[in-house]
């Protein structure tokens, strides 16, 4: 009896035992938070990118390896290389950085995590490539052209196109095609001068011809403007894009209002 009492206990002791040495597996089965796992990204700087629609500098990024932010650093070069605005002409990627930590494995339970920094990206300097920006200069910076050639050409107004010819110091210009009517459906093209002069300066000076007489009736009154050729000035703006014409003064008959006309505001066509 004695002897089947203390087997008893023995088994007790034994499955105890093995209670505990499963409860310590367990818990060093038991994962700790992963670290953060290592990402990739590149700045990147455009002094000729505004004329595409991006902005001068930005950042790409994260990406899941190097492999794939070098291959996405090359893509997006040869983008704008093909927009005309790649390496080396104005958009200067730079080198690709690792931020965050690799994955380890958990340390065992019983000691102690100690107390996790969060690293700091590599800070690596922007690369300056002059020659970008001398190509920019040459693309953006023109020299604006000086003389009656710097305004020869088409020009419009809201209804009307004009061409200005020009030959050595005298200036031209004559109506090429006009509005018939007020929705510009049918058109006409009277190719007539409206202007003869010269070019000081900034002013266009000269006249305009009017070949036949003007006739109209103002409080019960007959009004004329006879034929000629009328002294007007238009005024050319300092990046010849608009020319701003003043008006023209008729003369005036007796008893009847002033009479003036306009070529109006023109603009390159």
């Amino acid at each position: 009896m004695r002897a089947g009492c203390q087997t008893g206990r023995h088994e007790k002791k034994r499955r105890r035992g093995a209670g505990r040495i499963t409860a310590l597996i367990c818990a060093a089965l038991i994962p700790s938070a992963a670290f953060a796992a290592v990402t990739y990204s590149f700045d990147w700087y455009c002094s000729g990118c505004a004329r595409l629609g991006m902005g001068s500098n930005g950042r790409e990024g994260p990406y899941g390896s190097g492999a794939a932010c070098e291959g996405a650093r090359t893509s997006l070069g040869a983008s704008l290389a093909s927009r005309g605005c790649g390496g080396g002409r104005c958009f200067n990627p730079q080198p690709c950085v690792a931020s965050g930590q690799p994955d380890l494995p958990p340390p065992p339970p019983a000691v102690a995590l100690p107390a996790r920094i969060a690293p700091e990206s590599a800070r690596v300097p922007p690369i300056y490539d002059p020659r970008a920006e001398r190509v920019r200069r040459a693309d953006e910076v023109k020299p604006l052209r000086k003389g009656p050639e710097a305004i020869s050409g088409r020009w419009r107004n809201s209804f009307s196109w004009y061409e200005v010819r020009v030959s050595k110091d005298a200036i031209q210009v004559a109506l090429v095609e006009t509005c018939r009517t007020p929705d510009c459906l049918r058109r006409e093209y009277p190719d007539r001068p409206v202007f003869f002069g010269r070019l000081e300066g900034n002013r266009l000076v000269g006249v305009v011809p009017i070949r036949k007489a003007i006739e109209s009736e103002q409080n019960g009154r007959h009004c004329g403007t006879p034929a000629g050729e009328f002294p007007v000035e238009g005024v050319v703006a300092g990046d010849n894009s608009t020319i701003v014409w003043r008006n023209a003064q008729l003369p005036v008959i007796e008893g009847c209002a002033p009479v003036s006309i306009s070529l109006g505001t023109w603009r390159r066509g």
